[in-house]
């Protein structure tokens, strides 16, 4: 377990993309070569699909996007190309059982193109279409500009449900929920990744139970985990004090970040809760007036577990589980001044 320095993620909708372009050249040269509108791209992908043999649904909308393209467009686009695919008798679903039809979009320097894939007895089906990057640009931007920025912090083969900052203690670092076989375990970590101290939970009756929620909290040296209709507290002085008592349990609400050029402040929200796939990350103005307007969205490499606001206004902490390499990460994400 260690500390990591941020690292560049492949943004995974620009390489299903041009994996797409690679193996299925049929599907590259079915592209329109006119530069066309996005509501027109999405309009000509929507028939595509439409037309693929034995293809009527329901099937399941997996989104996979370059992070400019959602700063740009929000998600509204999404929500028409739902109502585009059912307008043309292709049913979609929320099941989690039903085949998966993954739309993507990549950016090129002067094009977006528009992907859709879907399997059709036992044939992967694609379809391209492509549209001039002019034609999206957002009409209002916020008044404040802000860009959010990710951090690798983080990263184990342990199994994480939330992460805490010590910025409000007597050090850095943070504290960690692990879950060892539903057995709860609160670690502190010093800034250099090393564990500090190791606080068992299951003595005072903080075991996990069927329901996965677990929220940690920390207010100067005092310990809070939260678990579904019971809270435990210890100190880091007194770890062998924890005691544990029944609630009503009140979950963490939406975490709002307020950078210093923007105190209207903007939620932070997971884009799914499909534990199975790649997840982003997405940033709104919580501002009513401002809402829809523009979103910065970020990719990760897995499912969105929790997301825990720091002490800091402008930063979070965000724990994820990389789908790829198998193991949990946190990353510290903040919201910045600027473009």
């Amino acid at each position: 377990m260690r500390l990591l320095l941020s690292r560049p993620l492949v943004c995974s909708c620009s390489l299903l993309v041009w994996l797409l372009l690679a193996f299925f050249p049929c599907a590259a040269q079915s592209t329109s070569q006119e530069s066309v509108s996005l509501d027109d791209a999405l309009h000509q992908l929507a028939d595509r699909i439409s037309a693929i043999p034995n293809f009527h649904g329901p099937c399941r909308l997996q989104f996979l996007q370059d992070s400019n393209f959602a700063a740009e467009t929000a998600k509204d686009w999404q929500e028409l190309f739902r109502k585009d695919l059912e307008s043309r008798h292709v049913s979609v679903t929320e099941d989690p059982a039903a085949p998966v039809l993954r739309i993507g979009v990549a950016e090129t320097p002067t094009q977006v193109v528009l992907s859709a894939s879907a399997r059709v007895a036992e044939k992967d089906e694609v379809r391209l279409v492509t549209a001039s990057r002019t034609s999206f640009r957002a009409a209002n931007l916020p008044v404040a500009p802000v860009r959010l920025e990710k951090q690798l912090v983080y990263q184990s083969p342990e199994r994480l449900l939330d992460a805490s900052s010590l910025w409000n203690g007597s050090s850095l670092g943070l504290a960690l929920l692990l879950d060892r076989e539903g057995e709860l375990e609160v670690l502190r970590i010093d800034s250099a990744g090393a564990i500090q101290q190791s606080v068992p939970l299951s003595a005072a009756g903080a075991l996990l139970s069927r329901d996965p929620r677990a929220e940690l909290s920390l207010q100067a040296e005092a310990v809070s985990v939260l678990l579904p209709g019971k809270s435990c507290q210890f100190t880091w002085a007194a770890p062998a004090e924890t005691k544990c008592h029944v609630v009503k349990s009140s979950w963490r609400g939406i975490t709002v970040l307020t950078p210093s050029c923007d105190p209207g402040g903007w939620k932070l929200q997971a884009d799914g809760s499909d534990w199975t796939t790649l997840d982003l990350l997405q940033a709104v103005p919580e501002n009513a007036m401002q809402r829809g307007s523009a979103a910065i969205l970020s990719d990760f490499p897995g499912p969105i577990l929790s997301i825990n606001g720091e002490q800091n206004p402008s930063s979070a902490l965000v724990v994820t589980r990389n789908l790829r390499t198998g193991n949990y990460e946190v990353y510290k994400i903040t919201l910045a001044c600027g473009n």
